[in-house]
């Protein structure tokens, strides 16, 4: 069985036992993943990024531990290698699209300049809708549409800060997945071991409606990464 059939199974396992018994559900943005921003260690090589962070996505990426590790930097405080983010006051447990045994699987999606995508949402009330995101060459400005089930919609505008800085202290919109990351450039040197984030945006969706559909739009200033989402249903 291959790695990427494994991958696929090891999700839609994740996503049934997310609905089932838990109230966290990790969507599966697969669909619309187009690059890979963070290099993982897979079958005992490095799988390089290929749409990284920074520089419009050609000029720096994230490793995986075991990666950062295999490329000789043992002290980095790289990402997890199997994508996973434990709970914490500010998100639940979160599973973000990359690890170590993906093969070289798409694990994120770059927006170069203004730009758009969608992504649907398993038809449920929410409390919270969280959004997984950086933004590199300064900050990108956000505008999401939130559709409902009824055709309804609700329109969120974010700031979203450049992942060089933490959140600001206090914002009711913003939270920091990931902290202090260092970075690397395309040959594998780190460029930066510190200061680098992956943050979060929770779209407070309208707990009395079932949520099908979320937008994003950015305009043309900042590069945006888009990681992935989770959905927290409502009581």
């Amino acid at each position: 069985m291959t790695t990427r059939v494994l991958t696929s199974i090891f999700f839609s396992l994740l996503t049934c036992l997310s609905l089932n018994a838990s109230d966290v559900i990790q969507i599966d943005v697969r669909p619309i993943l187009t690059g890979r921003a963070v290099t993982t260690l897979t079958d005992g090589k490095l799988v390089p990024w290929t749409s990284g962070v920074d520089g419009r996505g050609r000029a720096d990426g994230y490793l995986t531990l075991e990666a950062a590790a295999a490329n000789g930097d043992t002290n980095a405080t790289a990402l997890p290698g199997d994508g996973s983010f434990k709970a914490d006051s500010t998100h639940p447990f979160i599973q973000l699209n990359f690890s170590n045994a993906d093969g070289k699987n798409p694990q994120t999606r770059g927006v170069e300049g203004a730009g758009e995508f969608t992504f649907p949402v398993p038809a449920n009330q929410y409390q919270s809708l969280l959004v997984f995101l950086t933004s590199s060459e300064g900050p990108s400005h956000l505008h999401f549409e939130l559709t409902y089930s009824d055709g309804t919609l609700d329109q969120r505008d974010i700031l979203l800060p450049d992942y060089y800085n933490d959140v600001p202290a206090g914002d009711p919109n913003l939270f920091s997945l990931a902290k202090d990351l260092p970075k690397w450039d395309a040959t594998g040197k780190m460029r930066e071991k510190n200061h680098h984030y992956i943050h979060g945006v929770n779209l407070h969706p309208n707990t009395s409606k079932k949520l099908v559909s979320v937008h994003l739009a950015k305009t043309t200033p900042g590069y945006l990464v888009f990681w992935g989402a989770a959905g927290v249903t409502a009581d």
